[in-house]
């Protein structure tokens, strides 16, 4: 039921776009919707006893982004994000178990500078949250605290669409990854988990 309801998120996001006219934005805010897929670096990794990792699967990610008008090429952001994946446990001999699922939420604060020749680059910083499908294994004892996340972005606006500006775009972001149960376990810090998502963004309205 719970993998059920994250696909229910993602398809209300992305449906959000058409919904919202440029009349309904208060100071000629833009809105964005970006839709595409993402792939993770392990959430942990042990090499010392028994050599495993586990990593999440590549994942489909959406997110909605309001946009300030531009003042001097520079625009403030503020942006959800959304991914949903399975995550697995991969041992060195080979052997694969399934973990279930695992579902993200970030909520970032940023900047985006226009740039020539179409581009455009965003910085941003925020936290992020885990929600597990199940609370076993490494969430048997929850998720633990949001974590602070880095963004970084650039995006190639496309010559097609006269209703909605259609960019694709490349975005990095890391942020540390633990939980109550691994820090029982004897993992006491935090692993950097390196996210790169290539998405579509369509933008209603003009900053």
């Amino acid at each position: 039921m719970k993998s059920r309801g994250s696909a229910t998120i993602v398809l209300v996001l992305t449906l959000l776009l058409p919904c919202v006219a440029p009349r309904q934005l208060p100071a000629q805010l833009a809105v964005d919707v970006a839709a595409g897929v993402r792939y993770g670096t392990a959430l942990v990794q042990d090499s010392l006893v028994a050599p495993f990792t586990v990593q999440a699967a590549l994942a489909p990610v959406v997110a909605v982004t309001l946009t300030t008008p531009l003042e001097h090429h520079w625009a403030a952001q503020v942006t959800l994000d959304f991914s949903t994946s399975t995550v697995r446990r991969r041992d060195a001999d080979g052997a694969s178990v399934p973990l279930g699922r695992v579902s993200t939420a970030a909520f970032i604060v940023g900047l985006e500078r226009r740039l020539p020749a179409g581009l455009a680059a965003r910085i941003g910083l925020g936290g992020l949250k885990y929600f597990p499908g199940e609370t076993t294994g490494m969430f048997r004892s929850g998720s633990g605290s949001i974590a602070g996340i880095g963004t970084l972005a650039i995006s190639h606006a496309l010559p097609v669409g006269s209703h909605f500006g259609f960019a694709v775009e490349a975005r990095y972001d890391v942020h540390g990854f633990t939980t109550p149960a691994l820090r029982e376990e004897g993992f006491t810090s935090a692993r950097p988990v390196h996210r790169i998502a290539l998405t579509i963004r369509a933008r209603r309205g003009r900053p």
